[in-house]
């Protein structure tokens, strides 16, 4: 096609010469040139349309059964993990793409074994959530030497390994933590005493919630008396609940901010066999399951950012197809909206069941 475009352009430059020789003036020579001018320039912007129409054609086809994998952190744990899973397995079908989803069940050396299995596959890009942010640094910098675009999803990496990945794709964990936080100043005040439910030690959305907790009472008086993991288990946060309610009297405490609503209904559980629902107030960081509305209305939670696992597993495997494809993201930090619900605002939000 490009050959027989510069025929004809050739044509034509040697079509205005001879008319030119041929007796035509200055003006005459001028708008010859001119014509051809326009004709090559024409036929050089409808040549690059077309290089650009096959880029984009080619660039969709590479998408198309596009190779993704993923290691989740452990889809069984809780209800937000398996809503996860199953989404982005549903979806992937959907999209026609071909998903490689392996879950370590929450072991980091299991996470780190798998993510070699996916480099040996050859996936066109690898999704990463990782168990520990700290040690999957390695495991991040391995995929990226193995020249795959990689990105990580819901839980981002630590810092030292956002070099090695593409972006991040899920909650703003902090802003999660810091606006719950700041709802529970404006409920009990900015003198009170509380304690804390942590999530799994060393994981890095535990460690941003807890974050922002501290950024969301700074300037206030709040003392934090107390902070345990409850290893993002429901039965776990119970006991470590119960401990607090004998540690602490009536009185002796405003409220309990923890993880997530799974270590908030452990919580409720142990304040209610206590008889002490009017004594402390539960916050929870985040909240995965829609049935968790259910207790913001009942006042049984007082305030928790809502998060919904099919927009976080949809929006991240549509991040992956793009970089599979070649794209750039626009930006790196991909956050997902998580309005905070309480009592009084949970009916108005609008929030779609998942």
């Amino acid at each position: 096609m490009k050959k027989k475009l510069l025929a004809m352009i050739s044509a034509a430059v040697v079509a205005s010469m001879l008319i030119t020789g041929c007796g035509g003036g200055s003006s005459d020579s001028a708008a010859s040139d001119d014509a051809a001018a326009a004709t090559e320039e024409s036929a050089s912007d409808d040549a690059s349309a077309s290089d650009d129409a096959a880029a984009s054609d080619d660039a969709s086809a590479s998408a198309e059964g596009a190779k993704i994998g993923m290691v989740v952190n452990y889809s069984g744990q809780d209800p937000y993990q398996t809503s996860y899973y199953d989404t982005m397995v549903s979806y992937a079908e959907e999209k026609g793409v071909d998903l490689q989803i392996l879950d370590p069940k929450g072991d980091a050396t299991t996470q780190a074994n798998q993510i070699q299995d996916l480099i040996n596959m050859k996936c066109d890009c690898i999704i990463v959530w990782p168990v520990n942010g700290e040690t999957a640094v390695a495991s991040v910098r391995a995929i990226n030497q193995a020249g795959i675009p990689c990105m990580t999803a819901n839980t981002n990496v630590a810092e030292a390994g956002e070099q090695f990945i593409k972006c991040y794709v899920g909650p703003s964990n902090v802003e999660e933590g810091k606006e719950t936080a700041q709802e529970m100043v404006n409920q009990i005040g900015e003198d009170a005493k509380i304690v804390e439910i942590t999530g799994p030690a060393g994981y890095t959305t535990s460690l941003e919630r807890t974050q922002g907790l501290q950024e969301g009472i700074e300037g206030t008086n709040i003392e934090i008396l107390d902070s345990q993991t409850g290893e993002g288990n429901r039965e776990k946060a119970q006991q470590v609940m119960e401990n607090y309610l004998v540690k602490y009297g009536k009185g002796e405490i405003d409220a309990v901010f923890t993880f997530d609503d799974n270590a908030a209904y452990g919580a409720w559980n142990a304040i209610e066999a206590a008889g002490r629902q009017d004594d402390v107030k539960i916050f929870a960081a985040a909240s995965g399951s829609y049935s968790t509305m259910d207790y913001v209305k009942e006042g049984k939670i007082a305030a928790t950012a809502m998060q919904s696992p099919h927009f976080d597993a949809q929006e991240a495997l549509d991040m992956a197809v793009k970089l599979a494809a070649g794209e750039e993201p626009a930006e790196f930090y991909n956050y997902i909206e998580t309005p905070v619900a309480t009592q009084e605002n949970v009916d108005s939000l609008g929030l779609e069941e998942w």
